[in-house]
């Protein structure tokens, strides 16, 4: 992930990836260079147009190029993240102990920090510590950051937290409400409105779309709601596992696949724009910020008491939630380790595969 504040000739990445997600402050070329040669980067140099590269190979490239022209003639490339609708600077961090904080990459890397920045602000500004947002590429290299420490806390899915609290005994702390001040969501498989399907069994030889091959609700539950209603891989054309859950939604709308299933909130998010819910799981405990082991009781507490301390039906806390991903804007609760261990005996026992005794089989722990 490239978020920085401060380009220089060694910071430049030789590639954007992927997964990268740049806000990149510009300057015109009329001004490239105005400091003069050897002054210091950004010494008299102004502000220009601002670039926004998400997922377009020839945005990132043409990024890069600007990147490096910028840095050869000495002048200032500033990274933003515009996301939140009061961030927080420097200043305000400075001299705070930073707690690393992982969350999977269960939207593309843009929502991702439009949903989950203005959190890491309200932290930051609520306790005493500066919190870092830190995306993992994929939900086992988030597991494994939270594990080795590389981040510190981490908001999981819940069958990711069912695997950190398996193999090492990452411990759950909060958890978000829903819209209706439960704390409970439900896995959809949505079709296009023109669809003529109407039920799972109607999805035989047609083509389904999933979403990363570790997530609760685009891979794990919606195998068992197929298995369950007698389709299984083999009555499907095609079984295509994608992203993540905004990325399976675009496709099943594009007509791409005929079937997708997608968490509860991006299924809504798009029903106006011509998706319909065809079958939906039972309810499913919202997904924990859990605690790795460099987590320290500190920052727990701070993180924890800042956390429950939001009053989600306020006039004030509903302004400054209405900033958060829609998962986020209800408030928090206590969580508990053991209301995910039902989704671990799923895993070990999923149809698609053959459970623990044969790992590679299975794709919450195949490599």
């Amino acid at each position: 992930m490239f978020i920085t504040s401060r380009i220089d000739r060694y910071r430049v990445p030789s590639r954007i990836a992927d997964s990268d997600i740049v806000f990149l402050a510009t300057v015109p070329d009329n001004e490239i260079g105005r400091g003069g040669a050897g002054s210091p980067p950004g010494e008299g140099a102004m502000p220009g147009r601002i670039l926004f590269i998400d997922d377009d190979p020839a945005g990132r490239e043409v990024a890069l190029f600007n990147l490096r022209k910028a840095v050869y003639l000495g002048t200032v490339a500033a990274v933003f993240l515009l996301v939140s609708a009061s961030p927080v600077f420097p200043a305000e961090t400075a001299g705070k102990t930073t707690v690393r904080f992982g969350v999977i990459p269960r939207f593309n890397p843009h929502v991702t920090y439009e949903y989950y920045q203005p959190l890491m602000d309200y932290l930051s500004r609520n306790t005493p510590f500066r919190f870092e947002l830190r995306l993992g590429h994929t939900y086992l290299e988030t597991i494994d950051d939270l594990r080795k420490g590389t981040t510190d806390v981490a908001y999981l899915g819940g069958a990711t937290y069912a695997i950190a609290r398996h193999r090492f005994g990452a411990r759950a702390l909060v958890k978000p409400r829903n819209a209706e001040g439960g704390t409970t969501y439900r896995c959809f498989i949505i079709v296009r409105k023109d669809s003529p399907v109407r039920t799972i069994q109607d999805l035989r030889g047609k083509s389904v779309a999933f979403g990363a091959r570790r997530a609760t609700t685009g891979s794990l539950i919606p195998s068992y709601m197929l298995f369950g209603s007698g389709v299984t891989p083999k009555h499907l054309k095609v079984v295509k596992n994608l992203h993540n859950h905004e990325e399976v939604a675009k496709a099943v709308l594009k007509g791409l696949y005929d079937a997708g299933a997608v968490k509860d909130v991006v299924a809504w998010k798009y029903e106006a724009q011509g998706l319909r819910v065809i079958a939906e799981s039972e309810e499913l405990p919202n997904a924990p910020i859990a605690a790795g082991p460099s987590l320290s009781k500190d920052a727990e507490t701070a993180m924890v008491t800042a956390l429950l301390a939001i009053d989600g039906n306020s006039p004030g806390g509903k302004a400054a939630l209405s900033q958060w991903g829609p998962e986020l804007r209800h408030g928090f609760v206590r969580a508990r380790g053991e209301e995910y261990d039902f989704l671990y005996r799923k895993i070990v026992s999923i149809p698609t595969g053959c459970g623990i005794k044969c790992h590679t089989s299975n794709p919450f722990f195949a490599n």
